[in-house]
């Protein structure tokens, strides 16, 4: 079985509940889900917990269907209010930026500049690291595809320092956590979560920026690159995405672009 089928996935998704709730009887359904929210679903978005819901929910159905016994509630996943923040200023753009920990600070520039997925920003290796010709190998990506991009000048001027800084490697892991190590890609993991998610929140705290998560700097890059003026199709080759179709959202953040540049005339 492909380990990156849908079945597979949802296979080790089941493994991972069993783990953690799996000693719990039916009975205890909703309080074994309690448990879980407070082990595994810390830092999780609502919109991933509710797709851990509806495979918990599927799975006790399926059960009590199965012994004839009756189905429990489980505890709902309360929705936020705040809309996520698509893209920032330049001026909070910056300003978070500057609030980041000093070891987390270049993958943010890289996250910001480059519009990389954060597990590949996290598993970025030197060998893939052309400084020479400024480029950057994407070599395991979400969609299979691998892809080259060009090296942004500020995300150059970081990486080149981490180079010198490290003592000119070959290869290893460019970006390393708050204890020099390399931060754990849980892009595979059933668990999910982002690696990036404490450094960002504690930059987020700092700048006084709300709703915006590690993944919104791919958003945030994205508009920007529009807006900038790049067209939809390089956009979709330097991000990674798999057809026009994924990035056509970012169309609507032009056309607002544009209407408040003919705003501000006078």
């Amino acid at each position: 079985m492909d380990a990156k089928s849908p079945r597979s996935y949802l296979i080790r998704s089941l493994m991972d509940l069993t783990k953690v709730i799996g000693h719990y009887p039916a009975s205890d359904a909703n309080e074994a889900w309690k448990v879980w929210l407070s082990i595994r679903g810390r830092g999780l978005s609502p919109t991933t917990l509710y797709t851990w819901r509806g495979r918990y929910r599927a799975a006790i159905n399926y059960g009590c269907e199965v012994r004839g016994i009756p189905i429990p509630k489980i505890l709902s996943i309360k929705k936020s209010n705040e809309h996520p923040v698509i893209y920032l200023s330049k001026q909070d753009q910056e300003k978070l930026i500057a609030a980041y920990a000093d070891y987390a600070r270049p993958i943010a520039l890289t996250l910001c500049f480059q519009g990389l997925r954060s597990g590949e920003a996290v598993r970025l290796d030197w060998r893939y690291v052309d400084l020479e010709r400024r480029s950057l190998f994407i070599h395991k990506t979400k969609t299979g595809r691998q892809r080259s991009i060009p090296i942004h000048p500020r995300v150059y001027e970081a990486l080149r320092a981490l180079w010198e800084q490290r003592g000119h490697p070959d290869s290893g892991t460019v970006f390393l956590n708050y204890f020099g190590k390399p931060f754990v890609d849980r892009s595979e993991n059933a668990g999910g979560g982002n690696a990036l998610l404490r450094p960002h929140n504690a930059a987020c705290k700092k700048a006084g920026i709300s709703g915006f998560t590690p993944h919104g700097w791919r958003h945030h890059w994205a508009s920007w690159m529009v807006m900038s003026g790049a067209d939809l199709f390089t956009l979709m080759r330097l991000g990674g995405w798999s057809s026009l179709s994924m990035v056509q959202r970012y169309a609507a953040v032009s056309a607002d672009h544009m209407q408040d540049a003919i705003s501000r005339l006078s």
